[in-house]
């Protein structure tokens, strides 16, 4: 949600060092899977090699050979060369084969690395690939990756019997003046915007510039509405001061989607909530979000892979509603989730610009 074009060139080399990190990854993930491979050939092969001396030792009887004991060795050896090169040459031939399909038919080379490893996650921090085991401890989510899919207008849709999906945006200032009119005419059922933020470097907090605009509009022309806020918060008493300060400014609107906390890293090295433990963003967090709650508001936390596996504990939100960011065809993301933002890049009549676009999972519940 967080829009930082401060960063944006650093980000750019990131992404290239990146990419040249996973060809090195899959290079050598390939190189250990094909030795693998000739390990296990060589084995079988040997015990055929095995087998074949067994045989031939009947034909080898020193007072009357159909083969003298030399001419044996040398037919044994002759066929292990030749099925070692033919194995060796169909085994390189058959993974090569299957690792340039799965880069055909991904999008990136990241999405290969990820099909390799289905009972993992893997994040990448600080020019590191980080890889954690999917947890059964934690509640899954039901949704099949088959039974989602895109419409007409390429926006990914679910359509299995566990849910129902409606399409909602966030906006904030970043999309400048919207079109509230044409938005809400073009299947958008309800529309998060930021309300505020805090500060990444004195920890001031800010106004959204377009929240009046925003939630007046949205509302008037027949949107659910929510609104989020970006944390960096410090203490408990911040996240206190941040939800406050939220539930001052929605007095007099009706909401009928969640209030979001943003969680996520911000201003590169300045963040004052980055350098903050697991176990200390965590408790901030369940602060915000239990002051909300006792004003009787809905809540919900949102972020990315990033913010999940490394920001927070999930032991310790499985009660919460979570809305997880994440830009691939079907979500790259085990764990019970309430929204999926699937895009950063969506289209909406009424919107001039990008916006990210997400699915809201109905359940009945």
């Amino acid at each position: 949600m967080a829009n930082n074009k401060k960063t944006g060139s650093k980000n750019k080399r990131k992404k290239f060092n990146y990419i040249i990190q996973i060809i090195l990854c899959v290079i050598a993930l390939s190189a250990i899977t094909f030795s693998l491979f000739l390990l296990v050939r060589y084995y079988q092969l040997r015990q055929t090699a095995n087998d074949l001396q067994a045989r031939l030792d009947v034909y080898t009887d020193p007072e009357d050979p159909y083969l003298s004991r030399s001419e044996a060795d040398a037919l044994i050896s002759e066929a292990e060369l030749k099925a070692y090169e033919e194995g060796h040459a169909n085994g390189e031939n058959d993974l090569l084969a299957q690792i340039k399909a799965q880069l055909i038919d991904s999008d990136s080379t990241m999405d290969t690395v990820k099909q390799m490893y289905p009972d993992e996650l893997i994040v990448v921090d600080h020019d590191e690939i980080l890889f954690y085991p999917i947890l059964d401890t934690l509640i899954h989510h039901p949704y099949a990756d088959e039974d989602f899919y895109s419409d007409s207008d390429g926006r990914i849709k679910y359509h299995g019997k566990e849910a129902s999906t409606e399409t909602w945006i966030d906006v904030s200032k970043f999309q400048e003046k919207i079109n509230w009119s044409k938005v809400a005419d073009d299947g958008i059922d309800a529309a998060v915007i930021r309300l505020g933020y805090r500060g990444y470097s004195k920890g001031d907090i800010m106004d959204d510039d377009t929240f009046e605009y925003n939630i007046e509009e949205a509302l008037d022309n027949g949107l659910k509405v929510g609104v989020y806020f970006l944390t960096q918060a410090t203490s408990d008493s911040e996240a206190r001061e941040e939800a406050e300060y939220v539930l001052d400014h929605i007095r007099g609107y009706r909401l009928d989607c969640p209030i979001v906390l943003d969680v996520e890293l911000v201003g590169g090295d300045e963040g004052r909530g980055n350098a903050l433990s697991m176990e200390e963003r965590t408790q901030y967090a369940i602060t915000f979000l239990d002051t909300i709650e006792a004003a009787g508001y809905d809540t919900c936390i949102y972020g990315n892979l990033k913010t999940f596996l490394l920001m927070l504990d999930m032991s310790k939100l499985e009660d919460r509603s979570k809305w997880f960011a994440g830009y691939t065809q079907t979500p790259y993301f085990p764990y019970a989730m309430d929204i999926w933002q699937y895009t950063d890049t969506g289209r909406v009549d009424g919107i001039s610009g990008d916006v990210d676009i997400n699915i809201r999972f109905v359940t009945g519940e």
